[in-house]
């Protein structure tokens, strides 16, 4: 995933749908593509949101453009803001399919709309595990991460954890009854979350997406 600070070619980006998580409503920037973006279609529906074009021409002002092959300040007929954003049948954001080299996925504008080095980059993510409701997940979420935890999962029952610094892991918060990480494969299978639900990729991103072939 690209940023304002660091650009980069990127594969196709994919969902574990095995994880209790589905795509929440982020804001997909697709960079240095084929142009006219403007013609870019999935089965026959456009993709590019014409009404936010402006977005693409503020990330373009970031210099690390240059990594993916583009010019300062390139044309914007060459990003696509694709916002509602959807994952193909196979769970996966199909760059070569759409001829885009790179993209750049917005969580938050942080009351900063025009200075792309100020927002906060991720994927937006909402967790849904069978009889656990929306208000339910919200309150351990938010309880784990005001004692300073991180929120996840664990396979193959896709249970809540909060993840603590010290390398333990509690099914309540931080603040006490540490439970040892059973096992390796439990801290692999953990996915981290913000208190909306917010994946930050670089941080955990092996955690919650694979990278397509």
């Amino acid at each position: 995933m690209s940023t304002c600070n660091s650009m980069q070619q990127s594969p196709n980006l994919g969902l574990d749908w095995a994880s209790p998580f589905q795509l929440g409503p982020s804001i997909f920037l697709l960079l240095s593509c084929t142009p006219p973006t403007s013609s870019l279609t999935i089965k026959g529906s456009p993709v590019c949101d014409p009404s936010s074009t402006h977005l693409c021409a503020t990330i373009y002002t970031c210099p690390a453009v240059v990594n993916l092959r583009l010019p300062l300040f390139p044309p914007t007929n060459t990003c696509c803001v694709y916002s509602p954003a959807n994952f193909n049948s196979k769970g996966e954001l199909d760059l070569r399919e759409m001829k885009c080299k790179g993209y750049a996925s917005i969580a938050s504008f942080q009351d900063s709309p025009t200075d792309p080095s100020k927002w906060m980059y991720g994927v937006t993510l909402k967790y849904t595990n069978g009889g656990f409701d929306d208000y339910y997940m919200n309150n351990k979420c938010n309880t784990c991460e005001d004692s300073g935890g991180i929120c996840g999962y664990s396979p193959p029952t896709n249970s809540f954890l909060c993840i603590c610094n010290s390398g333990f892991n509690a099914t309540t918060d931080c603040y006490n009854n540490y439970n040892p990480v059973q096992d390796y494969e439990d801290l692999i299978g953990t996915s981290a979350s913000l208190s909306t639900q917010k994946i930050m990729l670089g941080l955990w991103v092996g955690l919650v997406f694979y990278i397509a072939a």
